[in-house]
């Protein structure tokens, strides 16, 4: 168990260094090629997670082809949201805004699940959306386009989630993992050819560093699942906001005020006890929905697929 846990938190510790080398690639290439090259290589390398019997046909051969095309697209357009919310706002308030998600996927299970969702967590949903409105302070700072982009990538990690859920166990793990690796290459390489620009030799050292990490992270989390439950593992991704805070005041001189340490404080909280909340009713599975695995779930960036 414990050498699980200890996997988890060094693999949403690359998660959170790979967002960093989006943030620091900035705003020199389209968002869509930094999103193409940093998944094309874990594309190319994802048959190192095949087991005895997956052939490269199980990226596209789904048993529940609707659910698993609505899930590919969702987890798909995440990062290229990522990638424009960390280039737009300082890295710390970006990830609390992301950590949105679980109150979302509350909310989402109520009205597509019919999940019935009691007083504790409703709380904490509303306790969420509190901290977001502290941190974002609409009427008295300026609403940026990187909130926005923010928002939509919870609304979107969220709607994996569900998907993810829909699917239950129905798929093979390398299934799972290789078609969002194909997923997200094949559309960002659609919407990036408008604004491809060649990068520098510098852009691609970081182009490759996102890459290494999304592969590295990933392989690291499923590592750790063989050591601890994937449902025990869940709340280590919430180090990420650690993580953040001091890269984002080390490398890039973001310190966040007073306020918007309440807000984050706030939805970190708030998504910790939904996730221990959705623990206590997993031992009562007539109250709770069922939860997947990790890599059928969607993330924060690149660690959508690991929630």
């Amino acid at each position: 168990m414990v050498k699980g846990i200890v996997l988890a938190f060094l693999a949403f510790a690359v998660f959170a260094w790979g967002d960093a080398v989006v943030k620091a690639i900035g705003h020199d290439l389209d968002p869509f090629e930094v999103t193409f090259f940093g998944y094309l290589i874990p594309l190319l390398l994802s048959p190192a997670f095949m087991k005895s019997g997956d052939r490269l046909s199980d990226l596209i051969r789904w048993k529940r082809p609707w659910p698993m095309a609505l899930r590919v697209f969702f987890i798909s357009v995440t990062t290229p949201l990522s990638v424009m919310t960390f280039t737009r706002l300082p890295f710390a308030e970006a990830f609390a805004l992301l950590f949105l998600m679980p109150s979302l996927v509350t909310v989402l299970s109520i009205v597509v699940l019919k999940e019935k969702v009691r007083w504790r967590r409703g709380l904490a949903v509303v306790a969420a959306f509190i901290g977001v409105l502290v941190i974002v302070r609409p009427g008295f700072r300026e609403f940026l386009p990187g909130h926005l982009y923010a928002i939509a990538t919870a609304l979107c990690g969220a709607g994996g989630v569900i998907m993810g859920r829909m699917i239950g166990t129905t798929e093979k793990r390398y299934t799972l993992i290789g078609s969002v690796f194909l997923g997200t290459a094949l559309i960002a390489g659609i919407l990036m050819i408008p604004g491809f620009i060649w990068p520098t030799a510098t852009q691609w050292g970081l182009l490759l560093a996102f890459a290494a990490t999304a592969f590295v992270a990933q392989a690291l989390f499923i590592v750790a699942t063989i050591y601890a439950p994937a449902d025990r593992l869940g709340a280590t991704q919430y180090s990420q906001i650690l993580w953040a805070l001091a890269i984002g005041t080390l490398f890039f001189d973001e310190w966040p005020d007073a306020l918007a340490l309440l807000g984050i404080a706030i939805v970190v909280a708030a998504g910790l006890f939904i996730f221990a909340r959705e623990q206590t009713l997993k031992k009562n599975p007539s109250q709770a929905a069922p939860l997947a695995p990790p890599e059928q779930l969607g993330t924060l960036s690149s660690s959508l697929q690991s929630e």
